[in-house]
């Protein structure tokens, strides 16, 4: 079964605390916004036409399927830790094959805050890339709609992703990052290095208020295991990262803004992936693109079952 496909612009925030998310009062959060003179979207026009309404995450359509309880989800990921303002990256967009709508598979960057473990879980994560699932009406994913304060309207969170790669032609990039203003403490997304889309105000955030802990970048995906085997959704372009450039998904000058609101490349960050055999990662350098890596894999084969 091939999904109806759908690639968008996706952002999230989550913040847990205890071992729910918690509850941020909605009056308190249209109050912050209203005085700061910026009243969130709850519906934005894609420059396509289309309505994008904002869902919540618990919300989200790919969820209400009773079998979505049985997924696992598998990634190939960069990962670097230290105290971060910041985190950015240029990510290669692609058509990902989705076996089923019960999956997804995305690309995006995380900045993180907080611990987790079994006594204490107070974590914080703002999320941006691209996802593709089965879905037509993915909308945006944050916590709370209202959080995040969408200030243009010429980029809509959500439309669809129209400049595609091909393996063999044309490589097609979102230049991405996510950095905290010093004057005002909120994080800001911007694209394509001078696209503000818009900012989540600092008050909406616990350990991630002042400081990232954690930066990661790659790609995810659900696996439903549907009939007892692993799913063929393909991470990225559906190849593995050996294979390179045309063929395999990319980030690529990847850099985190540090507390002197200097940016350069991560120092220490290390590869993980969760099942090599079926999606991996490869981290190189170079002169042009920087810190970078390939990335993905298609999913189910010989040795992945």
């Amino acid at each position: 079964m091939m999904a109806s496909f759908v690639l968008t612009f996706l952002i999230m925030a989550t913040i847990v605390t205890g071992n729910e998310l918690s509850n941020i009062d909605d009056a308190e959060v249209d109050r912050l916004l209203n005085k700061l003179n910026k009243p969130a979207l709850m519906s934005i026009k894609s420059p396509d036409g289309d309505i994008i309404d904002c869902v919540h995450m618990k919300n989200h359509p790919i969820y209400d399927h009773p079998l979505f309880k049985n997924h696992t989800i598998q990634y190939s990921i960069l990962v670097t830790k230290g105290r971060f303002h910041g985190g950015k990256a240029i990510i290669s967009t692609w058509k990902p094959y989705i076996q089923t709508p019960r999956e997804f598979s995305l690309a995006q960057i995380w900045l993180a805050s907080g611990v987790s473990n079994t006594h204490t879980r107070d974590t914080n994560t703002i999320e941006a890339g691209w996802q593709a699932d089965g879905y037509k009406d993915s909308g945006c994913y944050n916590l709370k709609c209202p959080g995040f304060v969408h200030v243009n309207r010429d980029f809509a969170i959500g439309a669809a992703v129209r400049s595609l790669s091909r393996v063999g032609g044309a490589q097609h990039e979102i230049p991405t990052s996510i950095y905290r203003d010093t004057r005002s403490g909120h994080w800001w997304l911007k694209v394509y290095d001078n696209i503000f889309v818009g900012y989540w105000p600092s008050s909406l955030f616990t350990t991630l208020k002042d400081v990232a802990t954690d930066v990661h970048w790659g790609g995810e995906i659900t696996n439903n295991r549907d009939g007892s085997k692993h799913t063929t959704t393909n991470m990225g372009s559906g190849h593995f990262a050996e294979e390179g450039y045309e063929k395999a998904s990319y980030f690529k000058n990847i850099e985190i803004v540090d507390e002197g609101e200097f940016m350069k490349p991560p120092v220490g960050a290390s590869p993980f992936m969760s099942e090599e055999n079926c999606y991996n990662i490869k981290l190189g350098t170079d002169v042009h693109w920087g810190t970078y890596f390939f990335f993905g894999g298609p999913g189910r084969n010989a040795k992945c079952k």
